[in-house]
């Protein structure tokens, strides 16, 4: 049986693709570690399938947690004594690198966004010039690379001449959801909240809708958020539902009559993005609002499975939303056709692929 580790940054809780990835090789024969990190807020995990090992850092954000981070994973790394190690995103290739290296072993690398093209980085670049020297060097010697989206992997292979291949962010599919169209006119946000997400907009806009917001979600702007819900006066609308495990969460999306996946154009890493949020909005069977963006356009082209917009303007944003809460028959077909397409975009599909390329190893 091969042992494979993988190593995130964040508190493992949250991840739901790393959730699928580990999960999907533990039942099919592989021994699985996700290895991630203890922050002063985690909650004690679920139980997996698969084992999992969180490390507890001094510093916790800014250069000097990445650092510390990198060393005491590597320090952890070469004792698992795995037979292929798993780097997600930039932050952890340099330890996993290190340690696979110092063992002789095969390196797996997980883009799961354009890491130095992200919002928080933007006018930065001297970090950004950081983490692409992070990057170059840790690619060179990756043994096998994939990330979200077409896009995305075609920028990153252009950039540091390696292939990348594409595992998508497919949710399993679950049977048991029929037509319907009997839901409340609720909004719902699932996802970070970090800039560049459109929240600010999406709360300025429910002056103009006649309905309730759900924000699903943690992140960097929760507070400046409620505080904007507050000062607008929208608080009777808008409802903080803060994390939400990833098991209740379909039942959420499932209430609700539209789902929101708005994305700041100006971030290129947001611009060639596939969010998990879009698929689950389809596998619960709840239209969208999403960006007019290559990927997401490429999916609707197969199924239109939402409305997409050309910008963040307030009116851009109203429109939409109005136009799927008012035509109930414009609804109903969107709905229809994402429970069509669950059945094609889906994990039990997309994880064959995923086994395919290991199995190369």
């Amino acid at each position: 049986m091969k042992k494979i580790v993988f190593a995130v940054t964040n508190d493992i809780s949250q991840d739901r693709r790393m959730i699928r990835i580990c999960s999907s090789l533990q039942n099919h024969g592989y021994d699985v570690t996700l290895v991630g990190r203890q922050l002063p807020t985690s909650a004690p995990l679920d139980s997996f399938v698969f084992k999992t090992h969180r490390i507890r850092c001094f510093f916790n954000k800014g250069p000097k947690f990445y650092a510390e981070y990198n060393i005491r994973l590597s320090s952890f790394l070469k004792k698992c004594k795995a037979d292929i190690y798993g780097a997600v995103d930039y932050d952890t290739l340099k330890g996993v690198v290190r340690a696979a290296n110092a063992m002789g072993k095969k390196i797996i690398f997980d883009a799961h966004e354009w890491f130095e093209e992200v919002p928080e980085l933007e006018g930065r670049d001297r970090v950004k010039n950081y983490w692409k020297k992070i990057a170059r060097n840790g690619l060179a010697q990756t043994h096998l690379n994939y990330t979200v989206s077409q896009g995305i992997a075609e920028k990153l292979s252009e950039i540091y001449g390696r292939p990348f291949e594409v595992i998508h962010n497919f949710p399993r599919l679950i049977d048991g959801i029929e037509p319907s169209a009997i839901r409340d006119d609720i909004l719902i946000y699932v996802g970070v909240l970090n800039k560049g997400r459109g929240l600010p907009e999406i709360i300025k806009a429910m002056h103009k809708i006649d309905a309730k917001l759900w924000i699903v979600g943690d992140g960097d702007l929760r507070e400046e958020l409620w505080m904007l819900a507050s000062a607008e006066q929208l608080l009777h609308k808008i409802s903080f539902r803060g994390f939400v495990p990833p098991g209740e969460l379909d039942g959420l999306m499932r209430q609700a009559r539209v789902g929101l996946n708005l994305l700041d154009g100006t971030s290129e890493s947001y611009k060639y993005s596939l969010a998990n949020k879009f698929f689950d909005y389809i596998h619960a069977g709840l239209p969208q609002v999403f960006m007019d963006f290559p990927e997401y356009q490429r999916f609707n082209r197969q199924h239109r499975v939402g409305a997409s917009i050309m910008d963040l303007k307030e009116d851009s944003i109203v429109y939409a939303i109005n136009h799927l809460l008012s035509d109930r028959n414009y609804w109903f077909n969107f709905h229809v056709t994402c429970l069509d397409a669950r059945k094609i975009w889906c994990w039990q599909r997309e994880e064959r692929y995923l086994l395919r390329l290991i199995e190369k190893l």
